[in-house]
């Protein structure tokens, strides 16, 4: 039963568009003309489009690190500004002769004298050119897109393609261009950096030099060494004041011998003998070596001795016819001289050694104010060799970084589809364009025959008056319509009878 009811109510409908069918055929006429008119007063727009891939690095970053870490989003808004700048516009514009005339002398437009070019200035094309140049970036939004497009919408399609092809090289050139030279900027400025950072060290190691020299004894480093050789010294000290002491004993001593012996020459007692002087020596020597070591001063002096009294005893046994020489030649004797000179000289070496010690007291007196000094000295230094270091890494990666790029072996552009040859217009599609006028001609017709019908309702079949009154229709009396022709026959047939 549904399916009846809107059979029924199709057949009602096709038959009141039929029965109002000029209220559709008048302006689907008139719109299908005016579509037609506006598809020849409208200039065919074609679109060609590239497609331009952001290729990564061919070396890997753990070896070359790239001076340009911009993202790449930014960096294509920054070479696009570039691109669509008022020079590269007007370069365009003067290779390709865009715009120039009328996009439609030939057609409604032109006749009228109502082109979009005609009397433009130089500002309004480079407008109009940057208009119709389209960039989309394509990929993953969120890693900020691997790949774009570029789109250009121009009148002829063999121009368009150029005109895309010569915007697709100007991008790869500036990306290029511009990566080299940001990396060769970052390599100058390291440059630079590392000449001052070199300067800064030198001065640093020569004032830690002279300071070292200037300094010299009193080192930090040196303090242990001091501390040995201080103790070295206060022991040698030690010794030659013994050494004194036993020295001026053993001159009393032999003062009190000469003066007992010259006491006996004069009471007639015999002097002293050889032997009985080797015999003190050596027990001199057993008592010195007792105490010091063989290279000890009183050690070497008395041995002296030792050795002349032992020659001169073998010569006096050697030679023959000479007994009784001791009767007869008295015995040498030693006075204090020699002990006297030998104090002499173990006092200027005491004075020697305290005129050390002081001098190695005060070097250890100054280590701890050297030590701070030498401390802030190198901490400045390491510090400016720190930077140096850094500054020469980051200009040899700069240099590594600038050669791949002049290599091409960084991140850069490459077409992977390259502009095509529009075949169909992108916008003023002539067919589209008409058959849309037939469609809003019968939108509107249709449009009209339902606002009709729904201002002005009638009852057209019994069963519409039976579902409105509750009354039933026992007749309908048909319209008649004469037609024209037989209007005209029946008013000259009741002219000629002059019936009324």
């Amino acid at each position: 039963m549904p399916a009846d009811k809107d059979r029924k109510d199709f057949l009602a409908w096709a038959e009141i568009v039929y029965l109002r069918k000029w209220t559709v055929i008048i302006p689907v006429v008139i719109c299908t003309l005016a579509g037609l008119a506006v598809s020849r007063a409208l200039p065919t727009r074609y679109r060609s489009t590239t497609l331009i891939l952001v290729e990564q690095q061919q070396v890997p970053e753990q070896y070359v690190m790239p001076t340009d870490k911009t993202p790449f989003v930014e960096r294509l808004n920054t070479i696009k500004q570039q691109i669509l700048s008022r020079s590269r516009l007007e370069q365009i514009l003067d290779d390709f002769n865009l715009y120039k005339g009328s996009d439609d002398k030939g057609g409604l437009l032109g006749r009228l004298g109502l082109s979009k070019t005609e009397g433009a200035g130089r500002e309004e094309l480079i407008d109009r050119l940057r208009n119709d140049i389209e960039i989309k970036v394509m990929g993953d939004s969120r890693k900020g897109g691997d790949a774009f497009s570029i789109n250009y919408t121009g009148k002829d399609p063999y121009v368009t393609m150029q005109v895309t092809n010569t915007l697709s090289s100007f991008f790869i050139d500036e990306n290029l261009k511009a990566r080299e030279q940001y990396a060769e900027g970052t390599s100058e400025f390291l440059a630079n950096e590392l000449d001052r950072a070199k300067q800064e060290l030198e001065v640093q190691e020569r004032s830690l030099r002279r300071f070292k020299e200037s300094r010299m004894g009193s080192l930090p480093t040196q303090l242990e060494a001091n501390l040995r050789t201080l103790d070295r010294l206060q022991m040698e000290l030690q010794s030659v004041n013994t050494a004194i002491r036993a020295a001026e004993e053993r001159k009393i001593a032999q003062e009190e011998i000469m003066a007992v012996s010259a006491s006996s020459q004069a009471g007639g007692g015999a002097p002293v003998s050889l032997e009985a002087e080797l015999e003190r020596l050596n027990n001199e020597l057993a008592s010195l070596r007792s105490t010091y070591k063989e290279n000890y001063p009183d050690i070497l002096i008395v041995k002296n001795r030792i050795k002349e009294i032992e020659s001169r005893l073998d010569a006096r046994e050697s030679a023959s016819g000479k007994e009784g020489f001791e009767a007869k030649k008295p015995a040498r004797t030693y006075g204090g001289g020699e002990y006297r000179a030998q104090i002499t000289a173990l006092k200027e070496r005491e004075a020697e050694i305290r005129r050390q010690i002081k001098e190695y007291e005060k070097r250890v007196e100054d280590s701890p104010a050297n030590e701070q000094r030498m401390t802030d000295l190198h901490r400045d230094y390491d510090i400016s060799f720190k930077n140096y270091q850094t500054l020469l890494e980051k200009k040899l990666n700069a240099r590594l970084a600038e050669n791949m790029e002049k290599r091409q072996k960084g991140e850069r552009f490459k077409v992977i589809d390259p502009a095509n040859l529009p075949e169909r217009p992108y916008k003023n599609d002539k067919t589209k364009t008409v058959f849309g006028g037939f469609a809003a001609g019968a939108g509107i017709g249709f449009a009209l025959i339902f606002l009709m019908e729904y201002l002005n309702p009638a009852f057209r079949k019994p069963e519409e008056l039976e579902a409105v009154f509750p009354h039933q229709v026992l007749a309908s009396i048909p319209e008649f319509r004469k037609r024209p022709s037989e209007k005209k026959k029946r008013g000259y047939l009741k002219l000629v009878s002059g019936g009324k």
